[in-house]
């Protein structure tokens, strides 16, 4: 498989993982069980979110195997944050400043500057 598509993946994965926790946060999903000793309520979407979780954690290991690490955290940490900022907003319907969107612009900034220099 291309390092490129664990790439893919991984990042799919992990805006999947957050994605399904902030769902399964919500006072209107079905709990399907309790874990008593920190009392959180674990409901599907809970529960998929910790599967998408581990399985982003596995690409990301393959990740670190196959990129230089000072390439590709920062790659994927942009990323991961640039996906879950559109999330949120189509999803979850929340605001995107402007300083967000300065932010943003500079993330992807960086992001262009790191493939370049690769």
């Amino acid at each position: 498989m291309s390092n490129w598509i664990y790439l893919v993946l991984y990042v799919l994965l992990s805006v999947s993982g957050s994605t399904m926790l902030k769902f399964g946060s919500s006072e209107s999903v079905k709990t399907l069980f309790v874990v008593p000793f920190i009392n959180m309520n674990i409901s599907l979407f809970t529960f998929l979110g910790f599967v998408f979780y581990g399985l982003s954690f596995l690409f990301y290991t393959i990740l670190l195997s196959k990129f230089d690490l000072s390439f590709i955290s920062p790659l994927t940490v942009g990323l991961v944050y640039l996906l879950l900022m559109v999330t949120a907003f189509l999803f979850f319907k929340e605001d995107i400043t402007l300083f967000k969107l300065i932010g943003s612009t500079l993330i992807l900034s960086g992001i262009i500057m790191i493939i370049m220099k690769k």
